[in-house]
């Protein structure tokens, strides 16, 4: 059996920085939290989502 992944990004769980990613975390809800049109919604959704995938899995 095989498989392939494709990505574009790939980071070992000790290589994530934990402080990092919570800030970019904490960015993301307040830009959600503050919407105005000049923010792009879908980019700070993909922001907060991959700010806790990495924090899940460096745990």
């Amino acid at each position: 059996d095989k498989v392939t992944l494709l990505a574009e990004i790939a980071e070992w769980p000790d290589e994530i920085d934990k402080g990092r990613a919570e800030a970019a975390m904490k960015r993301a809800e307040e830009r959600l939290a503050n919407k105005t049109e000049a923010i792009d919604v879908k980019r700070a959704e993909f922001a907060l989502r991959k700010a806790l995938v990495r924090l899940d899995i460096a745990k």
